[in-house]
């Protein structure tokens, strides 16, 4: 059943802000101790002593013309994992540790889905020790509307006061293949600039790729390697001029859903249709792979690329924050 929770926020809030808050999501978990729900935002555990009222409401309906609108944020970034698969993976009830020796937070993050089984405190607890174990830093992935506050939600607020640092927002946007392919060919082709571009598409991970792929974000490249050929089916855009790459993206599946990510492109190549036209070629192979969704990951101060790629269909899911031991970015 779904359910709405008022309940008082501990510690209080500073004079002149609110001391209660609404939770509103599907009821996870409901004893003596606590009410679990898992909500837009996340997972929320709710002491009962700190519940002022409660009130049923009606099944919420899927968010209507976006793919995989009738999924809750964080249950989506659990069903879509494989797309960008962690190399070492545990269960906490139902939350997804993920450990790749720190390449991205995608891979070296909790996602909090459901019940852990233990009381919120013991289970960060348990998290904390199982990164430490790997030497790396906890990690939390937490989702929410766009502007959501990680202070609201009571994970978030005890991780807060442990110290963790919250990332700038990322946006996970989702399509389907359609939309994208008939988009792209109502633009056609683009137009001829000074730079004739070829654009390959390939299964294999070539190291001319990954020294591409450095021009976007630098790491430990044998994790790379391991986490970018991880998927059930992957495959690697390469776009070249003259012989040169000057960009890259990458194909990831998880089921029937294709993710997109490692989009790059060189500088000196950006504004000619590159990114767009590599997208295409990667969205034409995910459909070959049974793809019947799309999603992709990308940093809410992203513009050029919000823009293009809400231009080929991709609308906005959720918002998603990490919050980490230590600081760090999302994605």
């Amino acid at each position: 059943m779904r359910a709405t929770v008022r309940y008082r926020l501990e510690p209080p809030p500073p004079p002149g802000q609110p001391p209660l808050t609404d939770a509103v999501g599907t009821v996870v978990r409901n004893d003596p101790e606590a009410v679990v729900l898992e909500t837009r935002r996340g997972t929320v555990t709710i002491p009962r002593d700190r519940i002022v009222a409660t009130r049923i409401i009606p099944p919420a309906g899927p968010r209507r013309g976006i793919a995989g609108g009738d999924l809750e944020p964080l249950a989506l970034h659990d069903l879509v994992a494989d797309g960008w698969p962690a190399i070492d993976t545990a269960r906490l009830g139902g939350w997804l540790l993920r450990a790749g020796r720190g390449f991205t937070a995608r891979a070296n993050s909790v996602l909090p889905v459901g019940d852990p089984g233990v009381p919120l405190a013991e289970a960060v607890d348990a998290v904390e020790e199982w990164y430490a174990e790997r030497h790396l830093p906890a990690n939390v992935t937490l989702a929410g509307p766009e502007g959501f506050d990680p202070a609201r939600d009571p994970l978030g607020r005890l991780l807060l006061d442990r110290g963790y640092v919250a990332s700038q927002p990322s946006l996970f946007l989702t399509t389907r293949p359609a939309t994208i392919l008939r988009r792209s060919a109502e633009r056609g082709r683009p137009a001829p600039g000074r730079h004739t571009v070829e654009i390959g598409i390939g299964g294999e991970l070539t190291d001319e790729w990954l020294t591409a792929y450095d021009g976007y974000r630098l790491g430990d490249r044998d994790a790379a390697r391991a986490i970018m050929t991880g998927s059930p089916a992957q495959r690697f855009a390469t776009a070249r001029a003259g012989g040169e790459v000057v960009g890259v993206g990458r194909l990831g599946m998880s089921g029937t859903w294709g993710g997109i990510a490692a989009m790059w492109v060189d500088p000196a190549y950006r504004r000619h249709g590159i990114a767009r036209r590599m997208l295409g070629e990667l969205v034409t192979a995910a459909t070959e792979l049974g793809a019947t969704n799309l999603h992709l990951q990308v940093w809410a101060d992203n513009a050029p690329a919000l823009r293009l790629y809400e231009s080929l269909g991709f609308r906005r899911h959720h918002a998603y924050r990490n919050l980490s031991s230590t600081p760090a970015r999302a994605l």
